[in-house]
């Protein structure tokens, strides 16, 4: 027997996690909102957390996220989290390529390599993962420089000294703004042999899903092979895969306003990635009536297996495009019936919707769901068909 949840664990980091996705401090019914919990749920959890620190309590008498959570994030090594994500597509960049690329985060303050490849010729640029790279003249810097809070990016720009350390290294202080402000309005950099004499390297940003930038993605290259029109071509490439990785860091969660309230703790779809998972969704309507349950004269209740499915079907078809998904992209269904009597009056509708060649299925008969009149239910996992960009989000 599986060892049953703790539903009061899962509503703590739904509070924190409400908390940690506000730009502003929340009010008890903020938090309330976002959780689906009701104003009294959402207080208790909120004092809990405030009396052990992991939320803190603003003059307004509003909630954000507090001291406690900022020091157990000091423990995560966040170069190696991004290394692993990172490291199978930096490799195979530099396979395709067939020059060096990396992947930069600025950490403490310092711009580094986390994650690096180099293709396999001649004359080759290597990356160190533990030497620390100038931020105001190498392509990666100049990115992250430009993601930074335009008072944090201000401050290393006033206090940063501009030492010329090749050729073309930009050493005034209202060039180097410029520059900062055309990457961040265009989304890539160029170091055209400003950080190293001979060396061009072209980085792009690799941003979250609020396109808050998290590391920079490069490829260097010597001077003679890194040609504008091989830049340009490179470039595309790059910002595809940048944000193919950023799309790794995406997640979110819905509960839909116009649909059947959640008989519990959990959203309608949750999107992690490419991919969205639909919770058990019914016939069930916002009033708490279901789609194809009918009282005859008599005083029977009928309930309609097929108009049930119909109903069922199109609530995971409209969960499904709040995140940019159809009915196409489901790659696996899963049904629920509470008779197996009703498979075959199931089975007709799904046809309507479905074909041999749509997601995989797998249908069971159990013996009871949520209400009396629910005689179906189906969850579904789909892949969203194109992941948001967050490098335009970085740029927007």
């Amino acid at each position: 027997m599986a060892t049953p949840k703790n539903n009061s664990v899962i509503k703590a980091f739904q509070v924190l996690g409400a908390c940690s996705a506000s730009r502003a401090p929340m009010s008890t019914a903020d938090v309330a909102e976002a959780t689906g919990m009701t104003n009294a749920t959402a207080h208790r959890f909120l004092l809990t957390l405030e009396e052990v620190g992991a939320i803190a309590r603003t003059e307004r008498n509003k909630f954000q996220l507090g001291y406690a959570i900022a020091e157990m994030a000091r423990g995560l090594d966040e170069e190696n989290w991004l290394a692993e994500f990172a490291q199978p597509h930096v490799s195979e960049l530099a396979d395709e390529f067939r020059e060096a690329v990396g992947v930069a985060a600025l950490t403490n303050g310092k711009v580094s390599y986390v994650a690096t490849a180099e293709a396999n010729r001649s004359l080759r640029i290597g990356h160190s993962l533990d030497t620390p790279l100038p931020i105001y003249c190498s392509a990666v810097g100049k990115v992250l420089l430009a993601g930074l809070p335009p008072m944090e990016r201000e401050q290393i720009l006033d206090e940063i000294e501009l030492e010329p350390l090749a050729p073309n290294t930009i050493t005034d202080r209202v060039a180097l703004r410029a520059e900062v402000n055309r990457i961040g309005q265009e989304g890539y950099s160029l170091d055209d042999q400003e950080m190293e004499e001979g060396l061009r390297c072209m980085a792009v940003p690799i941003a979250d899903s609020e396109g808050h930038i998290l590391a920079a993605l490069s490829v260097s290259g010597p001077a003679s092979r890194m040609t504008d029109s091989r830049l340009t071509d490179y470039r595309g490439r790059m910002v595809d895969r940048a944000d193919r990785i950023g799309a790794l860091f995406y997640s979110e969660s819905k509960v839909l306003p116009d649909k059947a309230t959640p008989r519990g703790s959990f959203p309608h779809i949750k999107r992690v990635g490419n991919f969205a998972f639909v919770s058990g969704i019914s016939a069930r309507r916002r009033d708490e009536t279901f789609v194809g349950a009918r009282k005859t004269r008599s005083g029977i209740m009928e309930l309609d297996i097929r108009e049930q499915a119909r109903a069922t079907i199109e609530n995971i078809r409209d969960v499904l495009r709040s995140v940019g998904a159809s009915l196409s992209d489901i790659i696996e269904i899963e049904a629920f019936l509470v008779t197996m009597d009703d498979y075959a009056g199931f089975n007709e509708v799904y046809s309507r919707y479905f074909g041999t060649d749509g997601p995989a299925r797998t249908t069971v008969a159990v013996n009871a769901l949520p209400h009396p009149h629910q005689i179906l239910m189906m969850k579904a996992v789909a892949r969203v068909p194109k992941p948001p960009s967050p490098s335009s989000l970085a740029r927007n």
